[in-house]
């Protein structure tokens, strides 16, 4: 009987030409025949003992390859691999470009165990990408909730639907060709224009009101502010995309501490820069309507077309790392033994995790701290990205409205820790500090916020 070359990798998954050969009890020169025989249905990269065969998958019946595209800072794409589907699951690429993203030996020759990793901070996810799965659900022949997605569901998605996600890049023709439309559009003059700054709160007003009504009833419960995006044209006449998180519309006490909670987001981006030196996403606050709005610059768009990338370090651990629950500046740690990281990013990364937790934040979740590419000496690399989601939770309503007592009990360093935490713990005081005068918080929470720097006060007395 022929051996199955196909059966077998199907029921085996990827395997190195040694092993294959020894599954199917056959010579090298036989197994190359049976590559050669079998086509398009089988993939194979690397050479020499390093080659792996995998048998070849369908997305949604099609097995032709994805073209993986890029979109620079000046809003131009270039195809940069395209993606072969392999079972049981994982894909295989062939690199066309600079990938720029660092990669283990196994993805460095095209394979990976799912999609390749920055692709996983493109699915849908939070307020925004759970209204996405619920409006296009049924057409997309897709679970509404965007959590019990598969990889093959979110990449049929991404490549109809996936012009402009998270950061720069691109799967899938259709896709790439909806993008290309909007270039041309914006090149030739067409298409919707940027929000001027007379327009922003009515704009602001409707845009709020779409999100609400595209949403699940009670999905931002957990204690997730309800977002939009949108495309700014300041006076200055600069022009970027930007997040916009909002407040409700009523008195409630919870609304209100909702509000307060926005307004320190944005101290805490004015705060990160000018006392510890890190980047944060720039922001401002507005209102209308009775909400407030907090519109924050997004790092990864420029200008109104061009694109940079950006990973969460939960996407990266995940593919290269596979460590749970670390805190940030041992995740740091890590990527640095790699030779993917500064000392100097490795030491803004202790701060701003100090900083949150002496600013009350319970939210540092790992797809809070997130990476940009950094290419040095044709290596590839990670840079830190700016800042973006620091707050103080601790302080947000139970199941969205409910105002329990909470106690802010920061915690006194470890030795070796005692200098960073030192440096942290004078911005927390100048950020509760600026928070506990500010007008726009009430009065209630801004005793609180003073308080609170009291204690930090007390804990750096020597």
């Amino acid at each position: 009987m022929t051996p199955d070359i196909v059966t077998t990798l199907r029921l085996n998954g990827r395997l190195q030409a040694g092993e294959l050969r020894k599954s199917l009890g056959i010579s090298r020169a036989t197994l190359m025949r049976l590559a050669r025989a079998a086509g398009d249905a089988v993939i194979v990269r690397g050479n020499a003992r390093r080659t792996t065969y995998a048998a070849r998958r369908a997305l949604r019946g099609a097995n032709t390859a994805l073209p993986l595209y890029r979109v620079n800072e000046r809003g131009d794409v270039q195809e940069i691999a395209r993606l072969d589907l392999t079972y049981p699951d994982g894909c295989a690429a062939e690199f066309l470009a600079d990938f720029e993203w660092p990669l283990d030996e196994d993805m460095q020759v095209g394979w990976f165990d799912g999609l390749p990793y920055p692709l996983n901070d493109m699915r849908p996810q939070g307020f925004l990408g759970r209204n996405f799965a619920r409006h296009h659900a049924d057409m997309l022949q897709v679970p509404v909730d965007p959590a019990a997605w598969s990889d093959d569901h979110a990449l049929h998605a991404m490549t109809l639907l996936g012009a402009d996600l998270l950061g720069d890049l691109i799967i899938g023709e259709p896709a790439c060709r909806q993008w290309l439309a909007r270039l041309q559009d914006a090149r030739l003059g067409r298409g919707d224009a940027p929000v001027p700054e007379n327009a922003v709160e009515q704009v602001y007003v409707s845009l709020a009101a779409t999100a609400m009504s595209q949403g699940v009833a009670g999905s931002s419960a957990g204690g997730e502010f309800p977002k939009f995006t949108a495309v700014r044209q300041f006076d200055d006449g600069r022009v970027q995309h930007v997040l916009v998180k909002f407040s409700g519309s009523d008195n409630s006490a919870g609304t209100q501490r909702w509000a307060d909670l926005l307004v320190c987001e944005h101290l805490a981006s004015l705060t990160l820069p000018a006392h510890l030196g890190i980047a944060a996403a720039s922001s401002r606050i507005r209102y209308s309507a009775g909400r407030i709005f907090l519109e924050v610059e997004r790092f990864d768009r420029h200008g109104l077309l061009g694109r940079s990338g950006v990973t969460s370090w939960s996407s990266l651990n995940a593919a290269l790392f596979g460590l749970a629950g670390l805190p940030w500046p041992e995740a740091a740690r890590q990527v640095v033994a790699r030779g993917w990281l500064s000392g100097t990013d490795t030491q803004q990364i202790a701060l701003l995790w100090h900083f949150g937790q002496l600013i009350g934040n319970t939210d540092m979740h790992e797809g809070n701290l997130s990476f940009q590419p950094n290419t040095q000496d044709s290596q590839a690399g990670l840079r830190l990205s700016p800042a973006y989601d620091m707050l103080p939770m601790l302080y947000a309503p139970a199941r969205g409205v409910e105002l329990p007592e909470r106690s802010f009990a920061p915690k006194l360093p470890l030795p070796a820790e005692r200098e960073t935490w030192d440096r942290a713990a004078w911005a927390a005081i100048a950020f509760w500090q600026m928070a506990a005068d500010d007008e726009r918080i009430s009065n209630s929470f801004r005793a609180t916020c003073a308080d609170n720097a009291v204690v930090l006060q007390k804990l750096m007395s020597r």
